[in-house]
């Protein structure tokens, strides 16, 4: 379990550290487990962590106790003398599962990284979304952690934009800063950016025990589950990434618009990548669509389209979501069946490479996700291009995503345990392809500025799983094999 203690306490996180460690003695001897020193992390053992406690953030420890025992210790603090308790909340200890260790073999990129050593070293990525949480400590060894200071020319130093105001700019002013202020980018009250950010690069540090909620993931196919091996990596984790914020909360939930994402790829194309001969950012991730009416424009000649396939054209690979609308009655199993041309706008832009999913670790026997968007686009081209793993995908969880799954302590510094949880769509789907792509280009650097190749060689490389060529596309990417046939 975890005990969150009270930083209101008088006398602040010093008293009310002592206090707890005299609380904790006297209950120290029903503890069901001890730790060994190690397990303190090194900036953080004074005063001196009692034995059965383990201090993985500022005011939150790690124990094991029974029910009982915790109970009366929780009693105890609340009639300590009339003062305010030292605790604050218990929590539940998650069990651990790692980040993406069941993907990545799905798409063959832990062989890459040691066959070919493509791990993204040397290209950046952009991630436009709800922002990257810059402290998470999965992205503790990227530029994005550093951006003013310790990395001032880096890859994407000063780059990182927040559009967000474009969304509802007749209700909503622009933030302090405004877009040309990095910082605002690099925070993410969603989550999702985050999440989707994660799967495409960054790790969990050396040495560091992060925490990983319960997998809602009921594992009873019918299949042999892929072991844990304790890897938690994006596909591509030397990958820098830049990121680029375009949602903001409205009635309720998270949402862009047309304009706050053309703005956004206009801003890669004209200004940061400035000279196609020479681009700072050598790809785009868009976990992001919506449904669309096709009496305004015909499929895939919408603004939004034309700017993705303007940059494109400029030589930067685009890689979309295809969207969650493949099943007439979602939830309801009993009268659902699978509807062709659901695929959201942007990922039916002619030259982006749109991507839906399939099963996290058993491709083969499950096929394409239900829910996942299917082709033919409207005016009858083939979509999606390819499928990756989209189910029950864990990666870095920060904001609403990381409050979801129940993590107590605050998100990001350098005394926080990384947090993962769970999510499911192609919007986890698209960022698989985004990192295979980056750790391709970091093995073959002839191919950078070459998008409409690249999506030939990923196409011409991908795994046929027997399915309807408009629900699987091409097929299952393959890194191993695009690398191979180069």
């Amino acid at each position: 379990m975890l005990v969150e203690l009270n930083v209101n306490y008088p006398g602040g996180l010093a008293a009310v550290r002592r206090e707890f460690y005299a609380l904790w003695e006297g209950f120290a001897e029903q503890a069901d487990g001890w730790w060994p020193p190690e397990r303190e992390p090194a900036n953080l053992v004074e005063p001196r962590v009692p034995d059965g406690l383990a201090l993985i953030a500022p005011k939150l420890y790690q124990c094991v106790l029974s029910r009982e025992a915790l109970r009366e210790m929780v009693l105890a603090d609340q009639r300590h003398d009339g003062r305010p308790p030292t605790i604050f909340r218990v929590w539940p200890d998650y069990p651990l599962s790692p980040q993406i260790d069941r993907s990545a073999p799905t798409v063959k990129a832990d062989a890459a990284w040691q066959s070919y050593g493509a791990r993204g070293k040397g290209i950046v990525w952009a991630v436009i979304d709800t922002g990257i949480d810059a402290t998470h400590p999965h992205f503790s060894a990227l530029e994005l952690a550093h951006d003013s200071a310790a990395a001032p020319d880096g890859k994407t130093s000063r780059l990182h934009r927040d559009f967000s105001y474009y969304v509802d700019p007749a209700t909503n002013s622009p933030a302090p800063g405004g877009a040309d202020d990095p910082a605002r980018a690099l925070v993410d009250e969603a989550g999702h950016g985050t999440h989707v950010a994660g799967i495409i690069a960054g790790c969990t540090p050396a040495g560091v025990h992060p925490q990983v909620a319960e997998s809602n993931d009921p594992g009873d196919g019918g299949y042999v589950p892929r072991a844990h091996v304790n890897v938690l990596s994006g596909m591509a984790p030397e990958c820098e990434l830049l990121s680029i914020k375009v949602m903001r909360r409205k009635g309720g939930v998270w949402v862009s618009s047309s304009s706050a994402v053309i703005r956004a790829l206009t801003y890669l194309r004209t200004e940061v990548n400035i000279d196609p001969g020479v681009p700072r950012v050598h790809g785009v991730n868009m976990s992001l669509g919506v449904e669309w009416e096709p009496g305004q424009y015909a499929a895939g000649q919408s603004p939004l389209c034309q700017a993705v396939n303007q940059l494109v054209a400029a030589g930067v690979v685009v890689v979309v979501s295809a969207g969650n609308n493949g099943a007439s009655a979602p939830g309801d199993s009993s009268t659902t069946s699978a509807v062709l041309g659901s695929i959201t706008e942007p990922a039916h832009a002619e030259d982006c490479i749109a991507v839906g999913s399939t099963h996290r670790d058993a491709p083969h026997a499950f096929g394409v996700t239900w829910t996942s968007g299917k082709g033919p686009t409207l005016d009858g081209r083939r979509k999606p291009d390819v499928v990756a793993p989209g189910e029950w995908i864990s990666s870095a969880a920060t904001g609403e995503i990381r409050a979801r799954a129940g993590f107590a302590v605050p998100p990001g510094g350098p005394d926080c345990a990384p947090t993962y949880a769970e999510q499911s769509g192609t919007s986890m789907a698209a960022p698989h392809v985004s990192g295979v792509v980056a750790a391709f280009l970091s093995a073959r650097p002839e191919f950078i500025g070459r998008p409409r190749l690249i999506k030939d060689l990923l196409t011409a490389s991908a795994v046929d799983l027997g399915r309807e060529r408009y629900a699987q596309g091409a097929g299952l990417v393959d890194l191993m094999r695009m690398l191979a046939g180069v």
